[in-house]
């Protein structure tokens, strides 16, 4: 009995003492990108990795400067701290339909939306998208992109480690403390990925509180007609960044018809 009870001591000693070295060695990484995140360059280093790029041809200056001019004053209308004010229309080379918002001035839609989508339409996904800026939806995606590097970067090497490590003392050891960082890494992306499906119905009443919420719905819909929504399971809704797309359409009918 005195045996086990030395010998749990002995993990639980090497295991705090690993936790405070882990951490001690995280804290100054999270403080410099938490620098960055707040930075104006890492918005703009956030677009050129993921190819994102500016209005450049007339036609496009043209068609859409309007559109974020003409739902940017009716959300001024509707709102008094103007938290978009910043927001520039930007392009990413995707055949699909979508957009989003990033940061302090990110507003994307792709390719696929600019050619496959009417104006009322673009307009029902500008406005559901200014609403996440004025939700602060969009800062805290710039601070959880980069401030998590971090956590990123250990969990990669961590699982690198434990593929080296033969079967013994040193195995069990570091699976139990890799185990701790995985399940804190689990618990921690259910709660992000509940706020942000939360956010997007908000996000969506706010675009119908703005007077585009027909226009929203029908791009919803013509997205769930294209797309052919499958049926997730219990771990792929969990772990989903969004809601259903017919459960979206559903509450905002519910209000436009009711």
């Amino acid at each position: 009995m005195i045996f086990v009870i030395r010998g749990f001591i002995w993990y639980a000693f090497y295991f705090i003492l690993f936790s405070i070295l882990t951490v001690g060695l995280i804290i100054p990484f999270y403080v410099i990108f938490l620098l960055i995140a707040f930075s104006p360059a890492s918005e703009k280093l956030w677009r050129w990795v993921n190819g994102i790029r500016p209005l450049r041809l007339a036609s496009e200056k043209e068609r859409l400067t309007p559109l974020l001019e003409e739902v940017y004053k009716a959300y001024s209308k509707k709102v008094k701290k103007k938290n978009a004010k910043n927001a520039k229309l930007f392009i990413q080379e995707s055949m699909s339909i979508n957009a989003f918002a990033f940061g302090n001035e990110t507003l994307v839609l792709t390719k696929g939306s600019l050619d496959l989508l009417s104006d009322d339409a673009l307009k029902g996904l500008i406005a559901h998208e200014l609403a996440h800026f004025h939700c602060l939806d969009t800062k805290w995606a710039l601070f959880a992109y980069v401030a998590n590097f971090p956590m990123s970067f250990l969990m990669k090497k961590l699982r690198q480690i434990d593929s080296t490590l033969k079967d013994g003392l040193l195995r069990f050891l570091f699976g139990i403390i890799f185990g701790f960082f995985r399940l804190m890494e689990f618990i921690g992306d259910l709660v992000l990925m509940y706020h942000s499906r939360k956010r997007e119905y908000e996000a969506d009443a706010l675009a119908l509180i703005y007077g585009y919420g027909e226009e929203l719905a029908g791009v919803l819909i013509q997205l769930y007609q294209i797309s052919m929504e499958k049926p997730k399971s219990v771990g792929e809704m969990l772990k989903a960044t969004h809601p259903a797309i017919t459960k979206r359409v559903e509450k905002l009918e519910a209000i436009l018809y009711k």
